[in-house]
């Protein structure tokens, strides 16, 4: 085996490395949808394990420039990456002033109180 053929196979090993350090499921836009109703959820599942998501934002209207329009919403989900991909969604169409979305487990979710707001989130 040759010099280069050395450096070639350290290269393809040092690729196949990286590409199992990410991410295994990056998110793709598919839209936003609703969450699974807590209440009815809570009834089947131990509520402690549900994940609960809730989700505020803005976003420019869609047939009035200049016009932004608010929603809030909020879901349970059977798993953190279910509650997470739901945020995704959201936070890709409602891009503005996505101030207080979140995923916490257990429901009915513990208070969070007031936090001070950080630059960048």
């Amino acid at each position: 085996m040759g010099r280069l053929d050395f450096v070639f196979g350290v290269c393809v090993a040092a690729l196949g490395l990286a590409a199992a350090a990410t991410p295994a499921a990056a998110y793709k836009f598919t839209g936003t949808f609703a969450g699974g109703d807590c209440r009815q959820m809570a009834a089947q599942i131990q509520p402690a394990k549900l994940w609960y998501g809730h989700f505020s934002g803005q976003r420019e209207s869609i047939g009035f420039f200049g016009i932004i329009e608010s929603r809030t919403v909020e879901g349970c989900f059977r798993s953190q990456g279910e509650c997470e991909n739901w945020l995704y969604q959201w936070r890709s169409e409602w891009q503005f002033n996505s101030w207080n979305d979140y995923c916490a487990q257990g429901w009915p979710p513990k208070p969070r109180g007031i936090r001070p707001r950080v630059q960048g989130q």
